[in-house]
């Protein structure tokens, strides 16, 4: 019984991380600024390349923060994608209430989200992510050029879109799986 309680904090926390890194990394995404630049930035925080443009001294410190939490991230997605396959093997019981519950309190989550200004939002996500004031950029550089405040909030706007389908899959699976078993044992 345990185990559904932890997976019911373990589901929303997997979902809003891998959508959030699913449409990170979707260069088709990035309609924005130069595409050079979206795919050099992408690849530098994939490990893949160094920065190819000419970034302040500020915007290099803030990138390298930002791909060290990319990497954070990466970790995290992988370790509850494990956990959570692992719990629902060793867990026998029918999880369909489980994965209802978790898609009802992603839904809650992100309805929540909607009742606070998104200015504020992207100020207190930087704040208590980054230790530093590095985030606040100038106009004229690079990265805000690139990425403008008007992309934030399309982001979140199609992020939010995507964790809420997420969502709506888990409830459906769930009470698919439930009236499944329900038919089944009363066939039985």
């Amino acid at each position: 019984m345990k185990t559904k309680y932890f997976l019911l904090l373990l589901i929303p926390v997997f979902v809003i991380f891998l959508n959030l890194k699913i449409l990170a990394f979707n260069h088709d995404f990035y309609d924005y600024g130069n595409k050079d630049v979206n795919e050099n930035l992408l690849n530098y925080l994939n490990n893949k390349e160094e920065l190819k443009f000419n970034y302040t001294t500020k915007e290099l410190i803030h990138l390298e923060d930002v791909k060290g939490l990319v990497n954070v991230m990466n970790v995290v997605i992988s370790v509850l994608g494990l956990l959570i396959i692992l719990l629902l093997i060793l867990n026998r019981d029918d999880i369909s209430d489980v994965l209802m519950i978790s898609g009802g309190i992603i839904l809650s989550i992100i309805a929540i989200l909607f009742l606070v200004d998104f200015n504020l939002l992207f100020t207190k996500f930087h704040e208590i992510l980054f230790s530093n004031n590095y985030w606040l950029l100038d106009e004229n550089t690079l990265l805000i050029r690139t990425y403008p405040f008007e992309f934030f909030t399309g982001f979140f706007r199609r992020l939010v879109l995507n964790i809420i389908i997420s969502s709506l899959i888990l409830i459906t699976i769930g009470a698919t799986k439930h009236v499944y078993t329900q038919y089944k044992s009363r066939a039985d």
